[in-house]
């Protein structure tokens, strides 16, 4: 992606990604959402920790949330001075963010900071 950062989408050690595995559903079942979702993470490696709310918002510890009023919400965090890793995506059902991605980012983080 161009920028000035870098953005990988994580996968565990058995090469599972639940980011991955929804942007491929969400091109079957809504190219348009999927193109914003791309975008958004386009706009990630371009501007980096300079995103400003509502685009981003810190949600718990290291984990940040990236949003388009479309309903998108990508959970991310960064893990150097021009790196970051999105770990989960989702369109927003509720105003609240999913409390399982939440977690499944967090064990994500974990697990990375351990490999």
């Amino acid at each position: 992606m161009p920028g000035s950062y870098e953005v990988k989408l994580y996968a565990d050690d058995r090469g599972r990604s639940q980011i991955k595995e929804w942007l491929v559903w969400l091109g079957k079942s809504n190219p348009r959402a999927r193109q914003k979702a791309r975008k958004l993470l386009r706009r990630l490696a371009i501007e980096g920790p300079n995103m400003l709310p509502p685009m981003c918002k810190h949600i718990h510890g290291p984990i940040w949330e990236l949003r388009d009023y479309s309903g998108i919400r990508l959970y991310y965090w960064r893990d150097s001075e021009h790196l970051f890793v999105a770990a989960a995506g989702e369109l927003k059902q509720k105003d609240k963010a999913d409390p399982s991605l939440i977690e499944y980012a967090l064990r994500a983080y974990e697990e990375w900071r351990a490999s």
